[in-house]
């Protein structure tokens, strides 16, 4: 029997037996304390129902840290002490006020409390913690600002809460259990109490769903007991004797109350917490639950004993299950064993009898295991009597067929269809044309060769199917499918000053106002000054002279062949210098995006300009800002600007004819060829797809693009695909900005860069003894660029030295 708060009212379950407290030693009293003793009646003592473990009762007695500790100043002192309990905290403290009690426990040292009487020494103290619904985070005072927070009456952190956090609601409750119900339903949000205390009644009435976290306050609870001051000859008797107290005591009370290990006591408590469940749940009464307690099968019955009402009593019974059933399981049991035996001499029997029928069923699972497995060729019909199962097995071998014919022609479509989106990638510029064509050529030829070798790290290298295999090859074809996004101007770029076209004819517009200018100048000089007329000859020409020099220079530095030295950049600068002037409005006959990017200042034309210049509308600013996902691993520095088409800016480029910007947008190819490649839906077989396309610009060393993979993330069949892409793009002829390189020379470059780390120096060796730079030589190149190469002095370089030297 047991009310819905879990409380015992009675029970069959033996009772707690409470462990032995040990044995005071006997406090030596002076005469007079001894006198006192003798003359003093039994003591009243408060006595809290549920302040669990400090004070509390359990079935009307007193129990918890309090009571035994003044069982053992009794034994100690001689006292007698008669507890006073089944009535609130308020109660309690009116009683003792009007001498109905002698002793009052519990009471928190604070100023507030002084009136009381005199306190004794510290029995308890523990830091303040609060307690929280799963759903909420608060972890002191100030997040509960505007909530409502549970405290129990007459707890002295009341006053603190008052006077420094006015803005939340208090709501105080008589006992810790209903308070920590009210949080867990929801009614408040959070409940302050003795971390000592929380940690107890959490684990004595079985609440499981709330957080428990320490408070940052300055406070801790401190608990003393109150006399009155007439008292006071007692209260020094009473200090003495918890002075006093053996470790052994000391002890006892922490493991027994305080420590958050110890076992706490549910004397008095429904020890299932499924029982104060279903005192919630009218659907779980009045009818047998079949549950689990401890691993083991159990029935449970609850029923409200008084139907309803505000004081509900209920009744529960725990049976376990194998009470109930025990006899009807044995005679089950003894079925089963009887069944079992006859079963088993009918086994072979049945085995025989159904062999014929088995056997074909097993042949035909194995045969739709290999059309799972698109092993189509392997599919035969199995021989069988049986006319079913014949003709399912018939009509499985042409399922197959038609799937494999399926299955061929769809990778037939998708294979055309990768060839024309690389096709389209070539036709969009006539100087790459043919380009994602042949690196799947040499590509392919090569993986075939390194297959065959048998020498050093490729002797284990193999493509294990056929799919592999095609796995690769598309993804040769779509190594530059990104080229698509990329400018044509960009991919196309010959000289420094291209951009849509070769504004060097802008350049040398201007050069050819300056001749005129010139001669403007030397007419109107021997206009006014006849007699000068030779000096003014001279000057022209000389005026003359240099500017076809200066724009020769210019000009030359354009094409961007020749390394541009910090002298050469000075003299474009020099050069730069140089004015003319114009005399139209530049803002007229613009497009409306140029417009944006003009100043909006007037001027007053004629306006002197600079022969060569970077403007601000030069600068192409980027629309949307750049952003990679962590999971491709890019790691390529991002230009601020999207073009920079500053004439200066290009024309001092040291190196060929690209800007940083040029070559991030060059580059961004393979960002494209990873985002457009990952998006795709890839089956399985085809799953390395977008890595292979997307690794032929790393190095072994780690300074490629986009990911600076280095020799332990790149796999042979990417190492084969770099090699491929570089070796058909230093032979082809098509290029803008370079002429085609002759065999030997393109052989000698892939070896530097071999010697370099950047392709791997064992696999260019291969390339070479192989023969497929040759093989792909004669059926690509042009007679004319195919001359002969020495392998021996790459395969052999000792060999090359020492013929040098």
């Amino acid at each position: 029997m047991y009310l819905n708060s879990g409380e015992l009212i009675a029970s069959s379950e033996s009772s707690y037996s409470r462990l032995p407290i040990p044995k005071s030693i006997p406090l030596i009293l002076t005469p007079e304390e001894q006198v006192l003793v003798d003359e003093s009646p039994v003591l009243r003592v408060s006595n809290k129902e549920n302040w669990a473990p400090i004070d509390f009762t359990i079935s009307g007695r007193p129990a918890g840290l309090i009571p035994d500790l003044l069982y053992m100043v009794g034994q100690a002192t001689g006292l007698e002490f008669d507890f006073f309990n089944g009535m609130t905290g308020t109660s309690l403290r009116e009683a003792y006020k009007n001498g109905t009690l002698d002793i009052l426990t519990s009471v928190p040292n604070v100023p507030n409390n002084q009136e009381l009487g005199i306190f004794s020494r510290s029995l308890f103290e523990s830091p303040f913690a609060i307690a929280v619904s799963n759903k909420n985070s608060y972890r002191n005072l100030q997040d509960l600002s505007g909530k409502r927070l549970a405290l129990l009456n007459n707890l002295s952190i009341i006053n603190l809460v008052h006077e420094k956090f006015p803005l939340i609601e208090v709501v105080t409750y008589d006992h810790v259990h209903d308070a920590l119900n009210a949080v867990n339903d929801g009614e408040v949000d959070a409940f302050i109490d003795a971390k000592a205390v929380l940690n107890y009644v959490s684990e004595q009435f079985m609440i499981d769903d709330l957080n428990y976290y320490d408070l940052n306050i300055e406070n801790s609870l401190t608990l003393s007991l109150v006399l009155s001051p007439e008292k006071a000859g007692l209260l020094k008797v009473i200090n003495r004797a918890i002075e006093a107290l053996t470790p052994a005591q000391q002890y006892y009370l922490n493991q027994k109350w305080l420590n958050p290990n110890a076992e706490v006591n549910r004397s008095g408590i429904v020890p299932y917490s499924e029982l104060i469940e279903f005192t919630d749940d009218i659907t779980m009464q009045n009818k047998l639950i079949e549950s689990y307690k401890d691993s083991d099968e159990v029935f449970y019955y609850v029923r409200d004993v008084r139907r309803g009402g505000h004081d509900q009593i209920f009744f529960a019974a725990m049976v376990p299950k194998i009470s109930v059933y025990g006899m009807s399981e044995e005679k089950i049991r003894t079925s089963i064993y009887v069944s079992t035996i006859l079963l088993l001499l009918l086994l072979p029997l049945a085995a025989l009898c159904a062999k014929p029928i088995v056997k074909p069923i097993l042949l035909l699972r194995a045969e739709n295991k290999k059309v799972k497995q698109h092993r189509y060729n392997d599919v035969t019909v199995i021989p069988t009597n049986i006319k079913e199962i014949h003709e399912l097995s018939t009509s499985t071998y042409q399922v197959s067929e038609s799937l494999k014919e399926h299955e061929k022609r769809q990778d037939e479509f998708v294979e055309s269809f990768i060839q024309l989106i690389a096709q389209a990638i070539d036709d969009k510029s006539p100087y790459t044309a043919g380009h994602c064509n042949r690196v799947p050529e040499i590509a392919l030829m090569f993986a075939d060769e390194v297959e065959k070798s048998q020498q050093g790290q490729f002797a284990e290298f193999r493509f294990n199917n056929d799919a592999e295999r095609r796995e690769f090859r598309i993804a040769a074809w779509l190594h530059d499918c990104g080229k698509i996004t990329t400018p044509e101007h960009i991919v196309d770029k010959g000289t420094k000053l291209e951009a849509n076209y070769n504004r060097i004819h802008e350049v040398r517009m201007r050069f050819e106002v300056l001749w005129r200018d010139a001669e403007v100048d030397y007419y109107q000089h021997i206009i006014d000054n006849p007699e000068d007329q030779k000096q003014a000859i001279e000057t022209l020409n000389k005026t003359q002279k240099q500017l076809q020099e200066d724009f020769a220079f210019i000009a030359n530095a354009n094409v961007g062949s020749e390394f541009m030295s910090d002298e050469h950049i000075a003299r474009i600068r020099e050069i730069a210098d140089k004015t003319w002037l114009r005399h139209f409005d530049d803002h007229l006959g613009l497009s409306p995006l140029e417009e944006l990017k003009v100043s909006d200042k007037s001027e007053t034309l004629p306006v002197e300009e600079h022969l060569l210049s970077d403007k601000p509308e030069h600068r192409i600013e980027r629309i949307n800002e750049l952003h990679f996902d962590p999971a491709f691993g890019i790691k390529m520095q991002v230009p601020e600007l999207q073009y920079n088409l500053g004439e200066i800016y290009n024309l001092t480029i040291k190196r060929g004819t690209l800007t940083p910007e040029d070559r991030f947008k060059i580059n961004e190819h393979m960002i494209s060829t990873i985002k457009m490649l990952e998006s795709l839906p890839f089956p399985e077989d085809l799953a390395r797809v977008p890595r292979y396309a997307s690794t032929h610009h790393e190095t072994m060393k780690g300074t490629g693009y986009p990911r600076r993979l280095s020799a332990d993330d790149l796999s042979v069949p990417e190492r084969i695909l770099v090699i491929a892409d570089i070796f058909e793009a230093l032979t082809a002829a098509d290029r803008p900005y370079k002429k085609a390189k002759p065999l030997s020379v393109a052989i000698d470059i892939l070896y530097k860069m071999a010697l370099d780390e950047h392709i791997d120096l064992e696999l260019f060796k291969l390339f070479l003894s192989s023969g497929v730079y040759k093989r792909y030589a004669e059926k690509y190149l042009p007679q004319q660029q195919i001359d002969a190469v020495n392998i021996e002095q790459y395969l052999h370089p000792k060999e090359r030295e020492t013929s040098h030297a």
